[in-house]
């Protein structure tokens, strides 16, 4: 798997990836907006439509598959084997899924008045345990150290799922994974497929596309109980795996030596998307809440045109002064999806809350999201400056 991948740092796929983050913190603050445009908000999951909120996740999980090839190189250069890169895979998915879990377990599913402290501090004290567990600790410290800093964060989420208490005495549920829980899954389907396969774009075209296939496979079962009807209630992951894989490919035909007449394989990519988007629109609604094919494809269409954007401005015209502007959330992005939660449950223990009511609604609550999410970049940036960062 030794390859001629470009080294260092990709700038367009940084910006990609800083933008997606940025606007990702925008539109879940304007979740909480009320008297907006229809277009800035989630639709229904039997709308058979999409708005570019629909967009955000995809576009995430598209850059969760370009950044693949380039993180795999990286282990091997370092002397790892594929064994070694999985492993290390498996342990960065894991941490996504175990955080997605407690995510979505501090959100919804709990019986407040069963447990010995409010939900709002609980959720804060989650955080904080996330933090010491995945933080970048000084380099400086032992590894004993770092090792007790780690155990105090995982002593803090076993002692929290002992207090969590849910409806008729029942304890944490993987209700569904959270984003940060698909995410983790997603990912971890789709490296084990680019270690079997290595850097072959047609193969990973064909798995990307038998991950569709899958979804069709068990829609029917929908609902049913016994393997299949599991199966069929996780199939979402099928087309998130996909969406990931397509990223994969996109990487692959721009930074990779063996495939140099990149600005042709970009619309040749865009081209096939679009037709597959089409063709996938003709057999299933576009539905985001149930990640139907349509809604994967059409969204790698769309991510495929935004890229293609990024990689002239940035790789082709060299117009890289803009890059700097979004580094911070694209260094940083678990850190800084996850910082409005702490805020907020931070607030929400002490029986405060951050948005002003007057800026809850209309323009005012549009503004507010906006300047919100660029709060949160600069709160990252000064979060960095005294060492603190949060990478899996």
């Amino acid at each position: 798997m030794m390859s001629t991948l470009a080294s260092g740092r990709i700038l367009s796929i940084d910006l990609f990836r800083g933008l997606t983050i940025l606007v990702m913190v925008f539109v879940n603050e304007l979740a909480g907006i009320s008297d907006i445009p229809s277009w800035m908000k989630h639709v229904a999951a039997d709308a058979d439509t999409m708005t570019f909120v629909d967009l955000v996740f995809p576009a995430f999980l598209f850059i969760v598959g370009m950044s693949i090839p380039f993180a795999v190189q990286a282990r091997l250069n370092k002397g790892d084997n594929a064994w070694g890169v999985f492993r290390h895979g498996l342990v960065r998915a894991f941490g996504l899924i175990v955080i997605g879990f407690y995510m979505v377990n501090s959100i919804g599913g709990y019986d407040e008045s069963a447990m010995p402290i409010s939900i709002h501090l609980w959720t804060f004290c989650m955080y904080l345990s996330v933090l010491l567990v995945w933080c970048s600790l000084p380099k400086g410290w032992s590894h004993r150290q770092q090792w007790l800093v780690r155990a105090v964060g995982i002593a803090g989420l076993i002692a929290l799922w002992w207090l969590f208490q849910g409806p008729q005495n029942s304890g944490m549920t993987p209700q569904w994974w959270g984003i940060l829980g698909l995410i983790g899954w997603a990912y971890l389907f789709a490296l084990i497929a680019y270690l079997l396969v290595g850097q072959r774009p047609l193969l990973l075209s064909l798995i990307a596309l038998g991950f569709i296939a899958l979804f069709a496979l068990f829609q029917p079962f929908e609902g049913q109980s016994g393997l299949l009807g599991w199966f069929a209630q996780e199939n979402r992951n099928h087309t998130h795996t996909a969406m990931v894989l397509a990223g994969t490919l996109m990487s692959l035909l721009c930074f990779h030596a063996d495939y140099p007449k990149r600005q042709m394989n970009l619309g040749i990519y865009i081209v096939v998307s679009a037709a597959l988007a089409y063709i996938s629109c003709q057999l299933w609604p576009i539905s985001k809440i149930w990640a139907t094919p349509s809604w994967a494809l059409l969204s790698v269409f769309f991510c495929s045109l935004l890229f293609a954007l990024f990689y002239q401005l940035i790789e082709v015209k060299r117009h890289t002064a803009m890059v700097k502007a979004f580094e911070p959330a694209a260094n940083n992005p678990l850190l800084i999806y996850i910082l409005p939660y702490i805020i907020a449950a931070g607030l929400g223990s002490l029986g405060l809350t951050l948005r002003p009511e007057f800026l809850s609604s209309g323009i005012p609550g549009m503004l507010w999201s906006l300047l919100f999410a660029l709060a949160m970049m600069v709160l990252v940036t000064l979060l960095n400056r005294i060492g603190i960062r949060l990478k899996l």
